[in-house]
C-alpha cells in the first residue's frame, strides 16, 4: 500500500501473500496521474507542492510536523507519498517524480544511488526506528512479548519489502516463537497498514512502528531483538536542483527536526 498525501487520498494496494483487497477510487486514479506528471496543466485542479517526498510509512506522523517546520523556516509546501521502503525504492528507481526518498533501510537508499536516481552526496542516515507491540481495543496489552503466542491473529509488515517486517520476523525468531505463530501471521502492505489492521480488529495484535503508536497503549520491543532499523534519505536526481527538497532535508536535520523525531520515538543518531 502506498499512501498519497497530496490530496488527502489514500490509494490502497494489495498484498499477494494474505490480502487481496484493492480500493482505488476515481479520485485516487486522478491523483496518481497527476503525480506522474507534476506541474502539467492537466493536473491544475490538484494541490501543488514545492517538493514531494517518498517516505517509509513509519515517518508519517513525524514528517507532517517536519513539513510544518520546513514551511516555517523556508516557506515551502511539502507533499508526501508514504509506503513500504522497498516498494517506494522500486518506484524511485523506475523514475517516479519524487524529490526526496526516505527509507527505513539504508541499503534501499544505496540501491537508489547505485541506480543513478539518487545523488550520493546528499545521503543522510538520521535516526533509528523502534518496534512496538500493540493490541486491538478489546484485547488486553500483555506485559511480556512472550505472550504474543496467545494471540490468534498477529499482523506484521511484509518482510519482502518492509524493513519493519524484517525486524518483526527477527524479533519473533529471537524470542523462539516464530515457528509457533507463523501460521497466524497477517502480512500487511506496510507498517502503517499493520497499525490499521489492529485498530480495525482484523488482528488481535501487531508488531508495528513505535513512532506510529507513541501516544497510545503499546509495549516497546527491545532493540537487541532485531537488527537496527536505520532511517536514511537521499535527494533524487529529479530533486537535486529543487531548493524545496533541500529545505525539507535541512528542516529534518536541524535541532528542531531532531526534537520532533525524538518525540515520536525515533532514536536520533549523532
Amino acid at each position: 500500500m502506498v499512501e498519497h498525501h497530496l490530496a488527502k487520498v489514500r490509494v490502497a494496494g494489495s498484498n499477494p501473500v494474505v490480502r487481496s483487497i484493492r480500493i482505488v477510487s476515481r479520485a485516487a486514479c486522478i491523483l496518481v496521474g497527476c503525480l506522474m506528471a507534476l506541474g502539467s496543466a492537466a493536473c491544475s485542479s490538484e494541490a501543488r507542492y514545492d517538493a514531494v517526498v517518498a517516505a517509509a510509512s513509519d515517518t508519517r506522523d513525524a514528517f507532517v510536523e517536519v513539513a510544518a517546520l520546513a514551511k516555517t523556516q523556508s516557506g515551502v509546501d511539502i507533499g508526501f507519498v508514504f509506503g513500504s521502503s522497498g516498494l517506494l525504492r522500486e518506484q524511485v528507481i523506475g523514475g517516479a517524480p519524487y524529490d526526496v526518498y526516505v527509507a527505513a533501510n539504508t541499503a534501499f537508499v544505496d540501491d537508489v544511488i547505485a541506480s543513478g536516481e539518487g545523488v550520493g552526496t546528499t545521503r543522510e542516515s538520521f535516526a533509528l526506528g523502534r518496534l512496538a507491540l500493540i493490541t486491538a481495543s478489546n484485547v488486553e496489552l500483555p506485559t511480556s512479548l512472550q505472550a504474543i503466542t496467545t494471540f490468534s491473529r498477529i499482523v506484521i509488515a511484509n518482510p519482502a519489502h518492509a524493513p519493519y517486517g524484517v525486524a518483526a520476523r527477527e524479533t519473533l525468531e529471537r524470542l523462539g516463537v516464530y515457528e509457533e505463530v507463523v501460521s497466524r501471521l497477517i502480512l500487511a502492505d506496510n507498517v502503517a497498514d499493520a497499525v490499521r489492521i489492529v485498530r480495525t480488529g482484523e488482528a488481535q495484535a501487531g508488531l508495528v512502528a513505535l513512532p506510529l503508536v507513541i501516544d497510545t497503549s503499546h509495549l516497546a520491543v527491545a532493540q537487541e531483538l532485531h537488527q537496527p532499523i536505520r532511517q536514511a534519505l537521499v535527494v533524487t536526481t529529479k530533486g537535486v536542483d529543487n531548493p524545496a527538497a533541500q529545505a525539507f532535508v535541512s528542516a529534518l536535520m536541524s535541532p528542531a527536526g531532531r526534537t520532533i523525531l525524538q518525540r515520536y520515538g525515533f532514536m536520533v543518531e549523532s
